[in-house]
């Protein structure tokens, strides 16, 4: 196994000193070759848990936090910081929701990529460096990267940034890539051409990919598997299509519902009751109990156990579809 996220739980420190659990005994694993789609609402747990894979949450800002996240098998959870930077970049990667907020404005596209490579690959020459920064760019969709290497993030398109930030994610060829929605803010072509390379980068460059998103039109098209996160809590989980097409989840299927479809009856997509709870009020039950239509009086009182629905399919409730 390549990635193997084992009950893991994380609570975090609020600023006026609350306690927030933002994830609650996830338990995931992510195969070499495959594509791991990840759903939810913003606020489910999406970022943290990524962002918990890298080891870029603060210290300062946990209180708590158990299980474990290996990689290759080894723990990265308790691992040292010094060890840990190695792992980023040449083991695993991560392409960020918002390019100008991850890239450094003070650098130019080139010496943005170049520094990575150089961070871990210090044997290489200036040329031998120049060389990986441009194959990276032409695989990240750039057909003449030298017409873009001198300039500056906000010289750049959101797409064009947002491709650039796939090629330093895949300039030293990691095992693991991790995509925290990466098409959010690009218009319908650019999400098709950025799909289209991510799907180069699995199916035949041999990475894997951890692809988080709220748009399940998007997952369909790209994972393997998929896992529904729901106020911190792994709620389903099985292949992508088949949990798409026959959701087992009250919460997975009104997602479903919810998505906008090409139909000749004039039908609204359905919308979800309520809001996802904040962190330090959830339900004393099932996470979803206080907006599921087919709630029940133990659903508010009781946290439901996994159940198997097939070999490679599970649900956490108490009444699956």
């Amino acid at each position: 196994m390549l990635l193997n996220i084992e009950n893991f739980s994380l609570i975090l420190k609020g600023s006026d000193g609350k306690q927030l659990p933002v994830l609650d005994h996830v338990n995931l694993s992510v195969k070499p070759g495959e594509c791991l789609g990840i759903a939810g609402e913003s606020g489910s747990g999406k970022t943290v848990l990524a962002l918990s894979i890298m080891g870029l949450i603060p210290a300062a800002s946990v209180f708590s936090r158990s299980g474990g996240i290996s990689f290759r098998d080894q723990d990265l959870v308790n691992l040292a910081e010094e060890k840990l930077r190695k792992i980023r970049g040449t083991g695993i990667s991560m392409v960020f929701q918002e390019p100008m907020s991850a890239m450094n404005p003070l650098l130019t596209l080139y010496e943005q990529i170049a520094e990575t490579v150089r961070a871990h690959l210090s044997n290489l020459s200036e040329k031998e460096v120049g060389n990986k920064v441009d194959s990276a760019l032409r695989r990240a969709g750039f057909d003449e990267p030298w017409k873009i290497l001198r300039a500056y993030p906000h010289q750049l398109s959101g797409g064009m940034r947002q491709r650039a930030m796939l090629a330093m994610a895949i300039v030293l060829e990691p095992p693991l890539i991790i995509a925290d929605e990466p098409t959010t803010a690009l218009d319908a072509a650019l999400q098709v051409q950025l799909l289209a390379e991510f799907r180069i980068a699995v199916k035949e460059k041999g990475h894997s990919l951890l692809f988080i998103s709220h748009d399940l039109g998007v997952i369909r098209t790209l994972a393997d598997h998929l896992a529904v996160l729901y106020s911190g809590s792994l709620i389903e989980y099985g292949p992508a299509g088949a949990v798409l097409s026959s959701p087992a989840h009250p919460y997975t299927f009104a997602l479903v519902s919810s998505l906008p479809r090409l139909i000749k009856e004039k039908k609204l997509p359905h919308t979800i009751p309520g809001h996802l709870p904040s962190p330090d009020c959830r339900p004393t039950g099932c996470v979803f109990s206080d907006r599921c239509i087919r709630v029940r009086e133990n659903c508010r009182k009781e946290i439901p156990g996994k159940t198997k629905i097939s070999s490679d399919r599970e649900v956490r409730c108490f009444y699956p579809l």
